[in-house]
This record gives C-alpha cells, sequence and structure tokens, in this order.
C-alpha cells in the first residue's frame, strides 16, 4: 500500500453511544497528555461536539489523532495516521493495533465508569489523500488483498468488504465479520499493543 495517510474506526456499540456523551472524552483526552499514557507524542484536544455528525472531540497528536468521532451519526473512535515513515507492509497492521490498544483503553478508562463499548465485528477503513487514492474500482481493487489478509488474520476468518463513499469523497471499505471477539483478543491477533514509533514523535 502505497499511501500512508490511513484510517481505521471502530464503533461504539448503539447502547454505549447512547450512553457516553461526547464531551466525556475531553477530560479523559487531556489526563492521556498529561500522564503520557500512549506510545506517541499528543500534544492537543479540540472539542467540535457541537457540529452534528462530525468529528467530536479530537485527541490531536505529532503523527496520528485520534477522534471520539460523530461521523454518520454514529459514535466511534477514528484513529489517523497524518505522517508517514513505516514500510508498506506494516502500514496496515499497525494502525490496527494503535486503533485497538486506544479502543481498549477507553473500554477500560474509570472517567467512563464501563459505559463505553465497542462492537468487535465491524471496521471502517479509510485512505485521507484522494489524490493518492482517489474512490474508484481501481483503488479498491488494488488495496482490497491486502486488507482482507490483515481482516482475516484479525477476525479469525471470512470477512466481507465493501467500498464505501462517493467519487468525491474518501476512499473507504466497510469491514464486516459474521462473528465478534473481545477487543484484547483481536489486538493479540495482530501483534499487541503497539511500542514507541520516532515517527510519531517530534
Amino acid at each position: 500500500m502505497d499511501a500512508h495517510k490511513l484510517q481505521l474506526k471502530i464503533f461504539a456499540t448503539p447502547e454505549s453511544a447512547r450512553a457516553v456523551e461526547v464531551e466525556a472524552f475531553i477530560p479523559v483526552f487531556h489526563r492521556w497528555i498529561k500522564q503520557r499514557v500512549l506510545p506517541e507524542l499528543v500534544i492537543d484536544v479540540a472539542n467540535y461536539g457541537h457540529v452534528p455528525e462530525g468529528p467530536g472531540v479530537v485527541l490531536i497528536g505529532h503523527g496520528s489523532d485520534y477522534f471520539a468521532d460523530l461521523g454518520e451519526g454514529r459514535l466511534g473512535l477514528l484513529h489517523s495516521r497524518k505522517r508517514g515513515a513505516l514500510a508498506a507492509d506494516v502500514r496496515l497492521s499497525d494502525l490496527v493495533r494503535r486503533t485497538l490498544h486506544v479502543a481498549t483503553l477507553l473500554e477500560r478508562e474509570p472517567a467512563l465508569g464501563g459505559k463505553l463499548r465497542f462492537a468487535t465485528d465491524e471496521l471502517q477503513f479509510r485512505i485521507n489523500d484522494r489524490l493518492a487514492a482517489p474512490s474508484s474500482a481501481e483503488t479498491f481493487a488494488a488495496v482490497s488483498p491486502e486488507l482482507e489478509q490483515l481482516a482475516r488474520r484479525l477476525f479469525d476468518g471470512p470477512v466481507e468488504l465493501t467500498p464505501v463513499g462517493g467519487t468525491k469523497e474518501l476512499f473507504g471499505v466497510r469491514i464486516k465479520s459474521p462473528t465478534s471477539a473481545p477487543l484484547s483478543v483481536l489486538l493479540e491477533r495482530v501483534g499487541g499493543a503497539p511500542g514507541p514509533d520516532a515517527s510519531l514523535a517530534a
């Protein structure tokens, strides 16, 4: 995969989406910055919770951002990688590992009172580079083999890949599995919690 501006979203369960207000992520993300919870540099928090179906609350980092995202009217964790440095053959697995790691931390976050749970049978992948990856059948054909291979490993079985987004939107793929597993199991299947990455630090 040539592109490096990759995004992955994991959706909150409908029940927890109703139980958690997006503004609840603001103090959590501020504390994560202060306590250096993540193995990368994160520097600020932005609140867009007032925007309907918008980016919600953003934990802004040097190399990647994490959104308590409200896109499509569905609360979820969106991880957006901004900087490239990793080899092409590990970019996708690193994206998945970091997304699942943060999702796991959020599920365990005391300030959220155990209210947040993520659905583990669906992911949405996007490439935030319309020049390198236009939303087209050709891009889907080029990306699908690597994406499917990792998804089968992640879900330990068959998956369904469906292109999403119009020609004027970011290229996206919805990944669906007929089964689900705890986040901890999914994370272990792709190598466990990520370590430091020099490209994600100043």
